[in-house]
């Protein structure tokens, strides 16, 4: 963003080579940023709104509120684990936080978050067989039956007491499950706008996950909710 604000423009390309990270995972982050009104996309990059504000500092301090929630979910993986990463919000950043891991499998139905997760030396990919639809990097399907994981990190479009883990998608709900079905554990990461709020497609109830993963700057009545229907929430 402060690039954004300096130059007017960025290219992927650019930010790719300077950041150090794949073209795929660039876009994911700038597709996020125009959801949130603060650029628009251009074939090959993006430029700035005419409504950019002068300070750009809400928007680096949410970038790293994201990061820190993915740093708490890695935190929950050991070496040598298997896990499951259930396409979400926060999946490529949780792979970007395994970047020194060892002997991990990581088994993903997000291609953005496989790219990501095989340039990591220390990281096995599995990506299970299914569909995806134009514009969206996620495989949908039931592919996962004769897989065993030990833990599974599934995040969504929502999460609250009442409603469980949702998404928006029925398809993205259903192999969500199948992670949850092929593993030992299963814990949900959610950035903070979610906690609290109820998608269209039900994941699971709540007490399918082990803990919640989320910022500490959360409703605090949404977390009360949750701790008190057995859930622990985990902030840094």
């Amino acid at each position: 963003m402060e690039r954004l604000a300096k130059d007017g423009s960025v290219a992927v390309t650019a930010l790719s080579r300077g950041l150090g990270v794949s073209e795929a995972s660039v876009r994911r982050d700038l597709s996020f940023l125009e959801a949130q009104k603060w650029l628009s996309r251009t074939h090959g990059g993006a430029v700035a709104r005419s409504s950019l504000p002068a300070s750009v500092s809400v928007v680096a301090e949410r970038q790293a509120e994201r990061f820190r929630i993915a740093e708490l979910a890695a935190a929950q993986v050991p070496d040598g684990a298997r896990i499951g990463l259930a396409a979400g919000p926060l999946s490529v950043l949780i792979v970007r936080s395994l970047a020194d891991r060892e002997s991990l499998t990581v088994v993903t139905n997000e291609l953005d978050a496989a790219y990501e997760a095989s340039l990591r030396p220390g990281v096995r990919v599995m990506v299970p067989g299914g569909v995806t639809t134009v514009g969206s990097s996620v495989l949908t399907g039931s592919m996962l039956r004769d897989v065993y994981l030990d833990l599974a990190i599934v995040g969504g479009d929502g999460v609250s007491a009442e409603a469980g883990l949702t998404t928006e998608d029925v398809p993205v709900a259903d192999t969500a499950r199948s992670f949850m079905d092929a593993a030992g554990r299963a814990i949900g990461v959610f950035d903070t706008p979610q906690v609290g709020a109820a998608a269209f497609a039900r994941i699971c109830a709540l007490s399918d996950v082990a803990s919640l993963i989320t910022a500490e700057d959360v409703d605090p009545d949404a977390r009360a909710r949750i701790e008190g229907a057995g859930v622990p929430v985990v902030t840094q």
